[in-house]
């Protein structure tokens, strides 16, 4: 129990900065609202060079995100884990969970039809 509680806490707060860039940046893109130097900033969410051939992207970084991307999995297993082993309502989790996959899948079919 401790130990999935920390390696939770501490993955969590090591790439929490950058899941909320990612987050942040994805979020932009998505509403159209890239002017000036957040255009510049999404080519690290992208990986697409700016018109010069120049980018913020580097393998360091992208092997940085590529840790982050596995660590953000497994703090959000784990987060599960625990909200089902240590939550207050087994059943309240479940249906969260099942919520969570359900409302963006008939979203998303929704606009397939």
């Amino acid at each position: 129990m401790n130990k999935l509680r920390s390696t939770h806490l501490y993955l969590g707060c090591v790439f929490a900065p950058l899941l909320l860039f990612f987050a942040v940046s994805g979020l932009w893109q998505m509403l159209g609202a890239e002017p000036g130097f957040l255009q510049k900033l999404s080519t690290i969410h992208t990986g697409k060079a700016w018109k010069d051939g120049s980018e913020l992207s580097s393998v360091p970084l992208k092997v940085v995100v590529a840790v982050m991307a596995v660590s953000f999995i497994v703090t959000t297993l784990l987060g599960v884990v625990m909200g089902l082993r240590f939550g207050g309502s087994r059943k309240a989790a479940f249906v969260c969970l099942a919520c969570g996959i359900l409302v963006p899948a008939v979203l998303v079919l929704l606009r397939l039809i």
